[in-house]
């Protein structure tokens, strides 16, 4: 065990004056390496001690992420604690915001007699891009401002950083689920049923998932120095929802324009594959949704290589 007293590390074996600089292993917290460093050319100010991963890599080491993983767990469980255990209706809630813009938007729609290009009632194909445009709303905020949200912890103990923005992309999975019960129940008034492609369905949440990920450590990394880029996050999400096929149809853009929309958006196909996830008329958009898992792929490797080169910066900068 050592201890930090007079500008001089002592410990069971040795002492080591203020010039040294030594390497030890954290027993509690395996992986992790304190560093003690001073300046030669300035004057001496008592010793410091720098906490940072064992690995240098820009990668991510998953044996490490494997052994906090009861951390992960009870952080998620603490956001979505924080999230309903001071509602009574928290459940409600969850849903009563993609119901309101489908009311809303039925009612245009009505009025206005629009022709939106699909096959299938227009409440239902509200409802279902609504319910998954408000996840990644929340989630993709939730990730890029869970930095400075989890600063009085981050900047105590040591643990794998990226755990911050994963907790809210993975808590956010709850108010999903829970909008679920609505469109289940929409289904079951319009007499429409899952197909096949149900069984797609993990596979094109985790893609959203990793596109949500992907742009939350991107902002993350972006707004640790200059908190324009949350704005900038805020306005592209909110305008994301006219440009995505959440309140119409891919079909209504013209033919020759449709596959660059495809291309540049990444929330097309995903969207659409998850409404041929439940709706059985729905054809899987396999070439639209690879492009969006493309886009999520390379989407993650740019927010994960972001985020491991400004990770050293976060305690100075929170």
């Amino acid at each position: 065990m050592a201890s930090l007293s007079a500008g001089r590390l002592h410990s069971d074996n040795a002492t080591f004056t203020e010039r040294d600089t030594i390497w030890m292993m954290a027993g509690s917290t395996p992986g992790v390496v304190a560093e003690r460093t001073t300046s030669s050319s300035a004057p001496f100010r008592g010793p410091e001690i720098v906490i940072r991963p064992a690995a240098p890599s820009l990668g991510v080491d998953v044996r490490e992420l494997w052994r906090y993983r009861h951390l992960l767990l009870s952080l998620v469980e603490r956001n979505v604690r924080m999230q309903f255990d001071a509602m009574h209706l928290g459940f409600l809630w969850a849903c009563a915001r993609p119901v309101l813009y489908v009311i809303v938007f039925s009612w245009i729609r009505h009025l206005s007699d629009a022709r939106i290009g699909v096959d299938i009632p227009y409440p239902l194909y509200v409802y279902s891009g609504m319910i998954v445009w408000w996840y990644i709303l929340d989630a993709t905020r939730g990730a890029s401002n869970a930095l400075r949200a989890d600063a009085s912890l981050m900047t105590k103990i040591y643990y794998p950083r990226i755990f911050a923005p994963v907790v809210p992309v993975i808590a956010g999975l709850t108010n999903l689920g829970i909008s679920l019960v609505p469109m289940a129940i929409m289904l079951a008034w319009y007499g429409i049923h899952p197909g096949w492609y149900l069984l797609m369905l993990p596979l094109v949440l985790l893609q959203c998932m990793a596109l949500v990920l992907g742009l939350g450590l991107v902002f993350a990394s972006l707004s640790i120095e200059y908190r324009d880029w949350d704005r900038l996050l805020y306005f592209s999400l909110y305008l994301g929802m006219f440009v995505s096929p959440v309140i119409y149809a891919p079909s209504m853009i013209p033919d020759e324009w449709r596959a660059v929309y495809t291309l540049v958006n990444p929330m097309a196909g995903t969207l659409l594959a998850f409404r041929s996830a439940f709706f059985d008329p729905f054809p899987f958009p396999w070439p639209a949704w690879l492009l969006s898992s493309g886009w999520s792929a390379f989407v993650l490797a740019l927010g994960i290589w972001m985020f491991r080169r400004t990770e050293i910066q976060f305690a100075d900068k929170l």
